[in-house]
């Protein structure tokens, strides 16, 4: 499935991130919870540009 966001074309990705859920604390007597990511792919890509100069 191709989509289009501003004119520009991309294909998503539809990468599986492995998370595990920590305590983080309570709030008003409930359990506050967070998930964190075990192994996040890079969100960096390459060849951006932003009003006309190059993102690194």
């Amino acid at each position: 499935m191709s989509l289009r966001y501003r004119g520009a074309d991309y294909e998503p990705r539809n990468n599986k991130v492995e998370t595990s859920e920590e305590v983080i604390g309570h709030y008003r007597g409930a359990v506050v919870t967070r998930r964190v990511a075990k192994n996040a792919p890079n969100q960096h890509v390459n060849g951006l540009t932003y009003r006309g100069a190059a993102v690194r």
